[in-house]
């Protein structure tokens, strides 16, 4: 008899949702694709009167060529105080300031009344990261997924946690449940019930939240934390579970939680030395240790083209390619979030060998930059005449000597380049207003005028006055492509 009288329940306040939401231009269907502690999400179709309407929902429907939306309802009637009125208004806040990124799902409107309140957002039809990471290994026979798909998706999640890092914005909550995957294959970052603002870059919380396989450490004890290292701490758990279909710990108590972090990270399957090399950079107990989010997108294994070349050439004149400038290994770097990019083993030698072209190697001891290749020419530099080769080099150095690039084969493009007209001019530099060429107000008139000025009577007559000179000028800019 209860549940009989439940399931009326149940029915009768969903047609009171299927009411409300027609009465605000949303068509709600019985689809339910997702479910929350105090909130259920279910599948919607907005009508033509909202696109119309709703100029945020209709620009971003339009491209994407349904009508379908995810519409999330939270019974702020049933929900905890604290929920309604802390995270639930921090929700709606980091939607809206991080709004129009490619990576983070949109939140298109908002509706609310006494009993519930009703978010409109947009639709990632493929599942979650979760549920990608099982089909894929069951797909393949093998846990996790391959690496080359791991660093496209990881390269998303990381632009939408810097994109909400920039705007103030620290998720708290980042785990493969909240990461989605649209029609097109797009990583949707979701679910910022968590999320909270922050001015200062250094300031600290207080709030237990998140899931505990995938809370930072300092979370677990209950410490005051910096939200952008811990949503670091996070990313890394994420890109274990991508590669390895398995989390770097388990364990579903918080004390005994932090026992098994300290116990040390384990491989259980073979991986790139890269992906591991990234991986063990961001779980680091210490949150200072952590890589920040500009060396975690120009680690090597993110950028897999840059240091494949330099990867094939040393290995085709026999150098190892973990050779450094130094025969001891210097200690592992601990850099603070957003300082300098750590020590990097497998681009120090790469980097000597593209700076050799400039001058005598640096002092011993100086970590060397990596080299900016823009094109196949520039990966290969050559040699100037009198530099000593790779023998006579000091000892306890490692000196690589690149072939010419004639000699081997063309490595990939990294940029392309498309030479101007006319190098000379800039961009935006002195250009004309958009007024009638000639008229009095035309600042390339006023310019053609004042040249004129100088010019001896012939000069003048020949150019035909100010107008035909400010023609000229007007013709100019007109056929010249920027660069």
């Amino acid at each position: 008899m209860k549940s009989f009288s439940k399931r009326e329940a149940d029915r009768r306040m969903f047609l009171e949702q299927v009411r409300e939401s027609k009465e605000n231009g949303y068509l709600l269907s019985s689809k339910k694709i997702g479910a929350g502690a105090f909130s259920k999400v279910y599948l919607g179709y907005a009508t033509q009167e909202k696109m119309m309407q709703n100029y945020k929902l209709a620009s971003d429907l339009r491209s994407k060529r349904h009508s379908m939306v995810a519409i999330k309802i939270i019974s702020t009637a049933d929900a905890p105080v604290e929920y309604t009125k802390k995270f639930l208004p921090r929700e709606i806040y980091s939607l809206n300031v991080t709004y129009k990124h490619l990576n983070v799902v949109q939140l298109y409107e908002m509706y609310r009344n006494s009993k519930r309140t009703y978010l409109v957002l947009e639709l990632a039809s493929r599942g979650d990261l979760l549920e990608h990471i099982n089909a894929t290994s069951d797909r393949r026979e093998y846990p996790g997924l391959e690496e080359e798909e791991a660093r496209r998706l990881f390269r998303q999640i990381v632009s939408a946690v810097a994109h909400c890092h920039n705007v103030g914005i620290v998720h708290r909550d980042l785990k493969c449940e909240n990461i989605l995957l649209d029609e097109r294959g797009f990583i949707k970052l979701t679910d910022f019930g968590f999320a909270n603002r922050y001015s200062l870059k250094n300031s600290l919380m207080s709030t237990f939240c998140g899931s505990v396989a995938y809370t930072a450490p300092e979370i677990l004890m209950s410490k005051k934390y910096n939200g952008e290292l811990a949503d670091l701490w996070s990313l890394g758990v994420i890109l274990y579970a991508m590669v390895t279909g398995k989390l770097p710990f388990k364990e579903r108590q918080p004390h005994k939680m932090i026992h098994v972090i300290k116990q040390g990270l384990a491989f259980r399957q073979p991986i790139s030395p890269e992906c591991q090399n990234l991986i063990e950079g961001l779980l680091q107990l210490k949150p200072a240790a952590r890589l920040g989010l500009q060396q975690v997108a120009t680690h090597r294994w993110m950028l897999p083209a840059t240091s494949a070349i330099f990867h094939r050439v040393m290995s085709s004149i026999g150098a190892h390619p973990e050779c450094s400038t130094n025969q001891e290994k210097p200690p592992a770097a601990q850099a603070e979030p957003g300082g300098s990019a750590p020590h990097l083993p497998g681009l120090e030698a790469a980097a000597a060998a593209a700076k050799s072209s400039e001058g005598p190697p640096k002092e011993p001891g100086k970590a060397l930059p990596a080299p900016r290749a823009s094109s196949a020419t520039g990966a290969f530099p050559a040699r100037p005449k009198g530099e000593k080769r790779s023998g006579e080099g000091a000892p306890g150095h490692c000196l690589l000597q690149l072939p010419s690039p004639r000699k081997t084969e063309r490595p990939p493009r990294l940029a392309l380049y498309r030479p101007s007209l006319f190098t000379g001019l800039q961009p935006f530099h002195h250009l004309p207003n958009f007024r009638k060429p000639g008229s009095a107000l035309s600042a390339s008139a006023y310019v053609a005028g004042k040249r004129l000025a100088d010019k001896p009577p012939g000069a003048r007559a020949a150019l035909g006055g100010p107008a035909g000179l400010s023609k000229q000028v007007h013709s100019l800019y007109a056929l010249t492509p920027c660069p």
